[in-house]
């Protein structure tokens, strides 16, 4: 005989508070690594997917604006043992050049993401000015229309 039984209900706001005290508890913790949280976050705010259409110049320019620094933070682990003490040292080593280089790429992206604003900037003068013009000669041609049809009779 089969009966119907409801569904289970479960304690997600239980549960979401447990895991929420859990995490603050762990982010609390002296050995809690905080720098590499807060880098990690970072960086996955930065590469976000957003929501834009793909005529949004504007939003392009910024989008670029926001990408156009570079990390020199150069990852060093590793699981193999001894290599991660190679890449440390590698990293001491190539440090000054990642910087110089590192800054001049920034400095580009910035400069061509201000110029993508700039361009945003201009474009959207353009149409607006464009809009302004197309509706003038409307009026324009309406008012010769009439006058022509007034004229006629």
């Amino acid at each position: 005989m089969a009966t119907s039984s409801s569904p289970k209900v479960l304690p997600r706001a239980d549960v979401t508070a447990e895991i929420a005290a859990a995490a603050s508890e762990r982010a609390a913790a002296p050995d809690f690594p905080a720098v590499k949280l807060a880098r990690i976050r970072s960086a996955a705010a930065r590469l976000a997917a957003g929501e834009y259409r793909p005529d949004d110049l504007r939003h392009g320019a910024l989008l670029l604006e926001r990408q156009a620094t570079i990390d020199l933070q150069v990852p060093t682990a590793s699981r193999v043992p001894g290599v991660s003490l190679v890449k440390q040292a590698l990293k001491k080593l190539m440090i000054w050049y990642l910087r110089y280089l590192g800054h001049q790429i920034s400095a580009f992206g910035q400069a061509t993401a201000r110029f993508g604003v700039t361009v945003a900037n201009r474009v959207e003068s353009v149409e607006a000015d464009l809009a302004e013009l197309q509706a003038r000669v409307a009026r324009l041609e309406q008012s010769a229309g009439e006058d022509r049809s007034a004229s006629k009779q």
